[in-house]
């Protein structure tokens, strides 16, 4: 999925003289590399502020090269580099050489990049002498709780709300843009006053609100147990008022929350993922009306809404795809879980204790680099019910490791999330007797092919995730599995896997699968051999495979829950010149999305497209146009699609005759490295629900043309209607702001691909080439 860009943010509240200094601090003033630090306390609002002046139009506009980091108190020096890097040059490399590659990078580039939340001078003294000087204004933005983490920087140290700044910030958040009623406005000032002046515990205190009923009198009862029952000093105002939304949460939500101690501090987190992990929990009460996965999005929806838990990333319709805890409410989380034994953080950047002191419900390994985990942690028999671990590998490098002992000593497990390690495929042998089991994820290594009998007594399992390298064939799917609701089958670097037989006595033999909701694959589905499996799919709602040379099966038009779709050439980057042609006739009635990657367009496919009565998003990676052009006549209609993404399409001319009755509901186009694109449709620009037309690494007649359209936005007076966002340099993969350690199914899926495509494209291009295409 897309990481797509937020439109509906919250009114900006506070900090206009600040903002006003940080941006001139930036675009003007000397020409040598100059270091901007915010300080203050947590929950006052520095990531926040910074964030606002980093997507401030006159700051992007300034600047060649960007980049955004968050460092935390434990940090991997060498992954962020190469975040930085992937951000700077569209592009990874190899560890061994980052620092000195991420350096000519940026030589004689004006560049920015910000390291958010930075802890010690030691931290910074290490950032530093990666980025050169080079006498044309560059500039590095710090965030800290310290001053002391730099000594030659411009300091801006935030202060504390107003009384005034946190009564306008309140009524934002809980009237949502409406007026606050009269009668409340004195309460109402008075509560925002024992906030502190920090924006943090205002947001908490509205989440509260929220659930009081809008009259004087409950407000007032309402301050008199804040005032009673809330420390309002210093960091015990935080924690205290972080503990009364915990106790104000439902059994379910206190689980869901204290859950997120799991995770590493600052990481994004994949809220699909995150559900899944809820749902195999237990957590998520079961509801007749309703999937149990919108029930666990209405919880999520209600986390937010407390303030808890901040959004990241949505997608065009406004749902939420990664989500991020602030650091306090993440130590609050930390130490209520070991207090309740919820979950206990083994870090294995040091050695471990080979006999763990108690026994609590969940552990979760945090590795740092190639750390070992010892193959005894506890005693036999133990009643720990969940594995998890983090980071995600994506290499097989780190070695292989023995993890058998685990079926013996954990007999009771439900949930074992095993892809921050390799494992031999023997494993599987093992996990078949772990009956309780309702997750499962690993990384496999081994030759030859695996049975789809193999995992037949996990009868209970919910979720399936298994990743293996080329050497070794995993079926599509699995018998005997009759919860199964996600399955994940990915083969790196295969770009094709044996076809399994129909059982005999035909499709009905074929026990399990459902109530599969979502159904993500690496290798191809076709009419020839798959028929059989997609009329027992459903209930599907999402579907990924790859497409082939044969015609994608017909049966998917029987598909008529499924929601979302995408396609991609196995192929892909080798191919990418020549591209599977997408053969199908008929799409699922109720799709919404679809995601197609380097695969050949027809103009009879782009009609059969055009015509889905309920398409919201359409997102072209690496696609080609025949004869590479995209012309949409009267005729065609898209008549709900309110996300368009073109993301380095094979496309040199777009014609639209009437944007405004093709895309009457088009909200957001995105155009990502359309280096063949020779204008974009000046026709967008009467399109009246158009919110963002954003173009990156596009040619040069492209955005003279988008700045054709600006200029003439602004001159009707409509640029408060429209936001035009125009950026330098090469963006392949619009995931790479989310973790890597935190990516799974189709955005890390995405991400890896992207990934192989740009190192084949360099390959390609020499470096001549390559700068002219910034």
């Amino acid at each position: 999925m897309s990481n797509i860009y937020e439109i509906d943010n919250d009114k900006v509240v506070g900090f206009e003289n600040e903002a006003a200094k940080i941006i001139n601090q930036l675009v003007n003033g000397s020409k040598e590399r100059e270091v901007v630090l915010i300080t203050g306390m947590g929950g006052l609002g520095k990531t926040t502020l910074v964030k606002r002046v980093y997507e401030e139009k006159s700051v992007v506009n300034h600047f060649d090269k960007h980049a955004w980091c968050t460092i935390s108190q434990e940090y991997d020096f060498e992954d962020l580099l190469n975040k930085v890097y992937n951000q700077v040059c569209g592009k990874e490399t190899k560890t061994g050489s980052i620092v000195e590659k991420l350096r000519k990078s940026l030589m004689g580039w004006r560049y920015l990049i910000v390291l958010d939340d930075i802890w010690s001078l030691k931290a910074w003294e290490e950032f530093n002498r990666v980025f050169p000087s080079c006498g044309n204004g560059s500039r590095v933005v710090l965030t800290s709780r310290q001053e002391s983490v730099v000594f030659d920087a411009k300091p801006i140290c935030l202060p504390f709300f107003t009384v005034d700044e946190s009564w306008e910030l309140l009524q934002v958040k809980l009237f949502k843009g409406k007026e606050c009623p009269k009668e409340l406005e004195n309460i109402g000032k008075q509560i925002s006053k024992e906030c502190g002046g920090l924006p943090l515990i205002v947001g908490l205190v509205a989440g509260l609100l929220e659930g009081v009923e809008k009259s004087p009198q409950m407000w007032q009862e309402f301050l008199n147990t804040l005032s009673s029952q809330v420390a309002f000093r210093s960091r015990m105002l935080s924690n205290d008022v972080i503990e009364l939304s915990y106790k104000h949460l439902s059994h379910h939500l206190k689980q869901c929350l204290l859950y997120f101690s799991a995770f590493k501090e600052d990481v994004e987190i994949e809220v699909s993922y995150l559900i899944e992990l809820w749902i195999s929990e237990g957590f998520i009460e079961i509801m007749a009306v309703e999937r149990v996965e919108d029930t666990a999005k209405h919880y999520l929806n209600h986390l937010v809404g407390s303030n808890l838990i901040m959004v990241s990333v949505r997608n065009y319709d406004g749902g939420i795809l990664c989500c991020v805890v602030h650091d306090l409410v993440h130590d609050f989380c930390l130490a209520k879980a070991k207090e309740e034994n919820f979950l206990h953080i083994i870090k294995m950047k040091d050695e471990v204790d080979p006999i763990l002191k108690f026994t609590p419900h969940r552990i979760s390994f945090h590795r740092l680099g190639r750390n070992k985990i010892l193959n005894e942690l506890v005693s036999w028999n133990s009643p720990i019910s969940t594995i998890l671990g983090y980071p995600k590998i994506h290499t097989t490098r780190s070695g292989v490791y023995n993890g058998s002992w685990v079926a013996k000593k954990f007999e009771h497990l439900t949930i074992l999330n095993f892809e921050f390690i390799t494992v031999d495929k023997s494993i599987l042998s093992e996990m078949n007797s772990l009956i309780h089991l309702k997750y499962l994820a690993l990384y496999l290594v081994g030759r030859g092919s695996v049975s789809p009998l193999s995992l037949k007594n996990l009868q209970h399992l919910i979720t399936l995730k298994l990743t293996s390298e080329s050497e070794l064939h995993l079926p599509k799917y699995f018998l005997n599995m009759k919860s199964l609701r996600h399955m994940t089958i990915c083969h790196y670097d295969c770009h094709s896997c044996p076809t399994e037989p129909t059982p005999a006595g035909g499709i009905e033999t074929i026990s399990g699968l459902e109530v599969l909701q979502s159904l993500d694959l690496e290798t191809f589905l076709c009419i020839r051999t798959d028929g059989h499996l997609l009329r027992k799919l459903s209930h599907l709602k999402y579907l990924n495979c790859a497409v082939s040379p044969y015609p994608f099966a017909d049966e998917i038009d029987m598909l008529h829950h499924l929601e979302f779709l995408q396609l991609h050439d196995p192929r892909f980057p080798k191919y990418h010149e020549n591209p599977h042609l997408l053969k199908i006739r008929k799409f699922p009635p109720n799709i919404k999305e679809i995601n197609l990657e380097s695969i050949y367009l027809s103009l009879s496919t782009m009609s059969i497209i055009s015509q889905l009565s309920n398409l919201e998003a359409l997102i072209l990676v690496a696609c080609k146009f025949e004869e590479e052009e995209w012309n949409v006549e009267e005729e065609i209609l898209f008549c709900k699609l309110k996300y368009l993404e073109l993301n380095n399409p094979s496309i040199r001319i777009w014609n639209i005759s009437s944007a405004a009755e093709s895309f009457p509901c088009l909200e957001q186009v995105i155009l990502n490295g359309c280096w063949k694109l020779q204008t974009v449709p000046y026709s967008l620009a009467d399109i009246l629900t158009l919110k963002l037309i954003s173009v990156r690494g596009c040619t040069d007649t492209c955005e003279r043309s988008v700045k054709e359209i600006e200029e003439d936005v602004q001159g009707m007076g409509k640029d408060e209607h429209l936001k035009i966002i125009l950026t330098r340099g090469i963006m392949i993969s619009t995931d790479s702001d989310v973790s890597l350690a935190n990516m799974t199914g189709p955005m890390k899926r995405r991400h890896d691909r992207n990934r192989h495509w740009r190192r084949d494209l360099l390959k390609r291009l020499d470096e001549k080439e390559y700068l002219r295409s910034l």
